[in-house]
């Protein structure tokens, strides 16, 4: 029996061990700890970071420290090897974008009048509502955009809202950063594409998950950052 968990233990460790290679884009380091450092802070890896560790350092006692073929100085419990394959299990099939997505999402028409987004922004506390046009999609109205427009607009001490709409204050907003992903889409791509725009001048402000992917198909969920990190309770 001790056999045979140790090579479950050793079948399982390896494959969340190729997993971590994948995410790190097969670095000239591949250093089981040292890939799952630079993971940490990724949705799935976060969860299981510290037992990952532990795991780790049992590894080593079995394949390093062995006294002699089929006697090993130390042995995983079943609970230890039921629980790696658990994670091995959730790297394999790890959650969808829409599982951390808000949804349903709210969005708006260029011609909404503003007060009514205003007061969605105020009702629902979020930061921002995806703009359509006939269908498609044309941009991010963010509460700092609203901000920004009013700056620019005052006149005498007042600003005039009545019949403004979102299509005139989009003409003042900045354009945002925006990724289309589809529905099969799993949270590692989402955080792979958070992580590729960090060095851009224009960082990566959403994540639009639509059927298909397709820019302008039915909009299903919205991802940011910020679910991403909340993800777990992280």
């Amino acid at each position: 029996m001790s056999d045979e968990l140790v090579e479950r233990f050793e079948l399982a460790f390896n494959q969340i061990h190729q997993h971590l290679k994948e995410m790190n884009r097969f670095p000239k380091n591949d250093n089981f700890a040292e890939l799952l450092n630079h993971s940490k802070d990724r949705g799935v890896i976060r969860e299981f970071y510290d037992v990952l560790r532990q795991y780790a350092k049992l590894r080593n006692a079995i394949v390093h420290e062995r006294v002699r073929d089929g006697y090993y100085i130390a042995s995983p419990h079943v609970e230890v090897v039921e629980e790696l394959e658990h994670i091995k299990q959730t790297l394999d099939q790890p959650p969808l974008g829409l599982d951390v997505a808000t949804r349903p999402v709210m969005f708006f028409y260029e011609e909404t009048e503003l007060l009514h987004v205003v007061e969605a922004f105020r009702k629902h506390g979020v930061s921002q509502f995806p703009i359509y046009r006939d269908g498609a999609f044309v941009g991010l109205l963010t509460d700092a955009g609203i901000v920004r427009w009013l700056g620019e607009s005052v006149d005498a001490g007042a600003v005039a809202v009545d019949q403004v709409t979102v299509g005139d204050v989009l003409q003042h907003e900045k354009v945002h950063n925006v990724e289309f992903v589809s529905e099969t889409a799993s949270v590692f791509e989402l955080e792979d594409l958070f992580e590729s725009s960090h060095g851009d001048r224009e960082k990566l402000k959403a994540v639009m998950i639509t059927e298909g992917g397709d820019r302008d198909g039915k909009l299903l969920g919205i991802v940011t950052l910020l679910d991403l990190i909340m993800m777990d309770g992280g």
